[in-house]
């Protein structure tokens, strides 16, 4: 039997801070990827992620398990700077989107080339289909 929850506020243990629902759905990462871009391109771990595609130096592109509801979603990368010898200058740039895939860069931003990187990050918000 399926259980449900309703409830408008989210309140801590001691009840004196709160959070209303919608921040909690409307504000949540509905995808996420950590991609090793060096060798064969995969998944380190991902949500709501699929088919990564590798579209050659740096240029990267996956596709959503449940689609966004359009075109105006937000999303935004970057390289982990535990990889990345100049973490300072590192970055994932998002390209291309639309409401079913994401396509991106990662590189250095200092020279705004695109390098293979050991692990890049890219983090959707929006809403679902």
């Amino acid at each position: 039997m399926a259980s449900e929850l309703r409830v408008n506020t989210l309140k801590d243990a001691a009840g004196s801070n709160e959070v209303a629902m919608t921040y909690v759905a409307n504000g949540s990462a509905k995808a996420w990827v950590n991609v090793d871009g060096t060798g064969t391109v995969a998944f380190r771990d991902s949500f709501n992620a699929t088919s990564l595609t590798d579209h050659g130096t740096g240029e990267y592109s996956h596709s959503f398990v449940s689609s966004m509801a359009n075109v105006n979603h937000a999303s935004s990368g970057l390289n982990n700077a535990l990889f990345a010898p100049n973490f300072n200058r590192s970055m994932s740039l998002v390209e291309a989107a639309s409401a079913s895939s994401v396509r991106y860069k990662s590189g250095t931003a200092d020279n705004a080339t695109t390098e293979d990187q050991e692990s890049s990050q890219v983090i959707t918000h929006g809403d679902l289909a």
